[in-house]
């Protein structure tokens, strides 16, 4: 006797078996915690599958190894949008509060939408991956090679006193990830519970305030 459609699986009902594409990206999310969590020599291919709910036989029917699994978790990385791109337009115009705001707040969304990317990130090089040397170099080192070039090109034009421009962008960006760290990876949330609207204005403030140039103020030696 045939079934009803009633009582055919669905999506959503737990009877339903995942299709391929929807079991490599469970794969994928349920590794970058466990990575996030106990670093690449930390996790085994069988913690993976428990995560997932499945047997390790099957978990290598998607991938090869955990050196595949962890290459996956940065290739999502990289193809997602570049928030550099969104940023250009102002940058162009010298809307220096629109580029520091606007890349504090894709910082923080970033990591607040993942957490267990950052610590990921963070026992990647603690533990000397090369695997991520390609994420780094095409966004954390780009993003920070456009802030540099931003601060440089800024203080040309009189608009920032003169500081050094590698310095001042690893100065402001290193506000925004010490936040970050401090929450996510120390997991002090309720001492600091500020929405990111409120965290990325108060940094902006902070390092526009002290490399504005003002007038009539005194050149500084």
């Amino acid at each position: 006797m045939a079934s009803s459609p009633a009582s055919l699986p669905e999506a959503g009902d737990p009877r339903r078996r995942p299709r391929a594409d929807e079991r490599r990206a469970q794969i994928v999310r349920e590794a970058a915690l466990c990575f996030g969590t106990r670093g690449f020599r930390g996790t085994t291919t069988r913690d993976i599958a428990a995560r997932v709910g499945i047997t390790e036989a099957a978990l290598y029917r998607y991938f090869p190894s955990k050196e595949a699994i962890y290459a996956a978790i940065l290739d999502e990385r990289i193809a997602a949008p570049d928030p550099l791109e969104a940023l250009e337009p102002f940058a162009r115009a010298g809307e220096d509060r629109e580029v520091f705001t606007r890349l504090a707040l894709a910082l923080i969304h970033s990591v607040e939408t993942d957490p267990s990317f950052l610590r990921l990130l963070l026992y990647s090089a603690l533990e000397g991956h090369e695997m991520a040397r390609p994420f780094q170099e095409r966004r954390v080192r780009r993003l920070r090679d456009f802030l540099t070039r931003y601060i440089e090109r800024r203080t040309a034009e009189g608009a920032f006193r003169a500081v050094d421009p590698s310095l001042g962008a690893r100065a402001f960006i290193g506000m925004v990830v010490d936040h970050l760290i401090v929450r996510q990876v120390f997991g002090q949330r309720e001492e600091y519970p500020q929405p990111p609207e409120q965290v990325a204005a108060t940094f902006v403030a902070i390092f526009l305030d002290g490399v504005c140039k003002r007038e009539g103020s005194l050149p500084r030696g």
